[in-house]
């Protein structure tokens, strides 16, 4: 649900303060696309790379719950068909809240739909918010009443795939990180993309998936209570749409052939500045004059290589914008998200482990190149 406190929960295991957390009494949630904050970990002798995806929640003023679920579907459905598996669903709940109503209970039908039941075990309940009432009791007992009906989380904590439950405590780094531990060597594939995007799967619309399925449920009953007849008629839409397959492997050709290219020129310029650089210091030893005329090569070179970088920048930008442009025009299920045409992945141990090299709460626009110093090239290439 919106403002159950995905935001803070990222906020605080990254150390990250610039993610966006709403305020207590805002009815809209702040997280309008899915966001991939990166967390380095060490735990033993291995080194995780974790990513942590806060999505828009439901029941959120500005979005209707067709289109937070396909934002939340098509991210996941790119990870499935990127080979890159999921290690867990952490599902937030506020514990302040007294009773679950008709949007939670169908928003947790939507959870465990997208998971898939023989899958709850990958699921952590959590609930948020804890005293933050006047009244300790009562949040006791509201976790008591989560645990023991099975139309909250019941169901879910006794079948024989059960999905595990928490309390989070936004002043303890700690606690949080022990619940993301659980998951770590965790692996697998949601339902819902097994359905929509598995190549022997059944390639459903949104709308016709498990998970679609709770929500189409609740626009005819929308429908026949209010006549909300443009609301719905934009939810069914977007439940009608399938993923364009496609469409996806015309633009991962495009963005594999710019990762190689780039990855060419950043090597390029690796290269000639170690030439610069070693060569200034082997003429300098011997004499001063060749030594000048080196340094001398130093600068009109940075000029280059802020240039070039530029360069790759704009191209980044333009394969997402003709994703996002190009899909929208098919009608496809894809639009929401082109942050998968970005390469993410940290390539080298040493970028993380050298002082100045880490990326630890850096968000993934960091890797479209929107900061003009480029901090990526400068840390990891550079």
């Amino acid at each position: 649900m919106s403002s159950a406190g995905k935001s803070t929960f990222v906020s605080v295991v990254t150390e990250n303060e610039d993610i966006p957390i709403g305020k207590d009494g805002e009815l809209d949630g702040v997280t309008e696309d899915v966001q991939d904050y990166v967390l380095d970990y060490r735990q033993g002798n291995i080194l995780y790379e974790i990513h942590l995806i806060d999505s828009p929640g439901f029941d959120d003023g500005n979005h209707v719950d067709a289109e937070v679920l396909s934002r939340i579907a098509t991210y996941i459905n790119h990870t499935y068909l990127l080979k890159q598996t999921l290690a867990g669903v952490l599902y937030l709940h506020d514990i302040t809240k007294g009773k679950m109503g008709g949007v939670g209970q169908r928003n947790l039908r939507m959870l465990e739909n997208m998971i898939g039941i023989d899958k709850w075990d990958n699921c952590t309940l959590v609930t948020t918010k804890w005293g933050c009432t006047t009244n300790p009791r009562g949040e006791e007992e509201n976790e008591k009443t989560l645990i023991r009906e099975d139309k909250y989380f019941g169901a879910m904590l006794r079948h024989a795939r059960q999905a595990s439950m928490v309390r989070f405590d936004p002043k303890s780094k700690g606690k949080a990180l022990e619940i993301i531990k659980a998951h770590l060597d965790k692996s697998f594939a949601p339902h819902i993309s097994m359905q929509m995007v598995d190549p022997h799967g059944p390639q459903l619309a949104l709308g016709e998936t498990d998970a679609g399925k709770v929500v189409a449920e609740h626009l005819e009953k929308l429908h026949r209570a209010t006549g909300q007849l443009a609301e719905v008629e934009a939810a069914r839409k977007i439940l009608a749409q399938k993923f364009d397959e496609k469409l996806f492997e015309e633009f991962k050709g495009k963005r594999d052939k710019l990762i190689r290219k780039h990855q060419l020129q950043r090597a390029g310029r690796w290269i000639v500045r170690t030439m610069i650089v070693g060569g200034t210091v082997a003429a300098t030893v011997v004499t001063m004059g060749p030594g000048a005329s080196i340094i001398a090569l130093e600068a009109p070179f940075e000029k280059f290589a802020q240039s070039q970088k530029a360069g790759e920048r704009r191209e980044r930008h333009r394969l997402e914008r003709d994703y996002k442009e190009e899909s929208a025009a098919s009608h496809a299920l894809a639009g929401y998200d082109s942050t998968w045409l970005r390469n993410r992945r940290v390539k080298r141990f040493e970028d993380l482990e050298s002082e100045g090299h880490s990326l630890k709460s850096k968000t993934s626009t960091d890797f479209s190149g929107d900061d003009p110093k480029d901090e990526i090239d400068a840390r990891v290439d550079d």
